[in-house]
């Protein structure tokens, strides 16, 4: 029993040597409490702490579970309040995830270009919420339109007349 107290306590050692994070806890707790701080209270920086992380999933689920009730309610008056839930979430949804585009591989070109990279996204996302919020308030809406891709020619000019 002895040897094998022995051979248990060398291997913990070895896992404790080998792990990154217990080699610099107090490098660890700064990184930690960095991340904590910075956590989402900028729209340049909005893949940076947890909030970020956080409202990127809950806005996905909202989407999932919006989108299939927006084409089960078109046509209908009860899909513009849905719509414009759509039409908020999908440019802040893929805002958040293009800035982690941006961190990730922007400074492999060059690492001046986030910055401007950044402002250029956010104005981006800017026009496509308005584009969204325009079409869905004083258009058919982005349900009725997606699904006008899939009606013929036909069905379009009768509804056009109508």
């Amino acid at each position: 029993t002895r040897l094998f107290i022995k051979m248990f306590r060398s291997a913990q050692h070895v896992i404790r040597r080998s792990d990154p994070r217990s080699a610099f806890p107090r490098l660890q707790l700064q990184q930690t409490q960095r991340n904590a701080t910075a956590g989402g209270n900028s729209l340049l920086k909005s893949d940076e702490g947890p909030l970020s992380t956080s409202t990127y999933h809950k806005v996905n689920m909202l989407i999932m579970g919006l989108t299939p009730v927006a084409f089960a309610l078109s046509p209908s008056k009860l899909n513009l309040p849905i719509d414009v839930l759509l039409g908020l979430a999908l440019p802040l949804h893929a805002h958040i995830g293009m800035s982690y585009v941006i961190t990730d591989y922007v400074p492999k070109i060059s690492k001046s270009l986030t910055g401007p990279a950044r402002v250029l996204l956010l104005g981006l996302t800017g026009v496509t919420t308005v584009g969204l919020l325009k079409l869905n308030i004083f258009g058919d809406g982005m349900t009725e339109t997606v699904k006008s891709l899939w009606r013929g020619k036909k069905k379009l000019e009768e509804k056009r007349k109508a």
